[in-house]
């Protein structure tokens, strides 16, 4: 297997728990007309985030590899920053939204890409599924705004 996509996993696996708290954070702050529709997205959306941080780092331990297992580490290796506890606007909220679905969208492609590199079908198929998911929340969220 390669070290360059459990790497990449790992990083994936930070990001998502600080995204965890920065859905959290949505969550609580959002304010203006659509509150009521993205407080229960935002749930909804942190909820499936924890399953993704398990999936992956019970993927990561199915491999024989240590998962970053708490915020200090997973701040320090994170590419995705937190948010300030702030209010923000119903309209900042979907759009912060669709920056960072894109995001994920390209850094799960680039997992799947690696994965298949080193014959791993497994993790390939587990993302691909992420990236499926990924989509489709955009198209949502992008018709949402339109």
């Amino acid at each position: 297997m390669s070290n360059k996509l459990y790497e990449k996993m790992n990083l994936y696996l930070a990001n998502q728990e600080v995204n965890y708290i920065k859905l959290l954070n949505l969550h609580w702050y959002v304010k203006g007309r659509s509150f009521f529709t993205l407080h229960s997205k935002l749930e909804e959306l942190y909820n499936h985030t924890a399953s993704v941080i398990d999936s992956v780092a019970e993927r990561l331990l199915a491999l024989e590899q240590a998962p970053v297992g708490n915020m200090q580490s997973a701040l320090k290796i994170a590419t995705i920053k937190e948010r300030s506890d702030t209010p923000i606007s119903s309209d900042e909220t979907v759009g912060l939204l669709i920056t960072d679905i894109r995001y994920w969208i390209n850094d799960t492609q680039e997992i799947v890409k690696l994965a298949e590199e080193a014959g791993d079908g497994v993790t390939a198929d587990q993302f691909n599924d992420y990236l499926g998911e990924y989509q489709k929340l955009l198209w949502m969220l992008e018709s949402y705004v339109s």
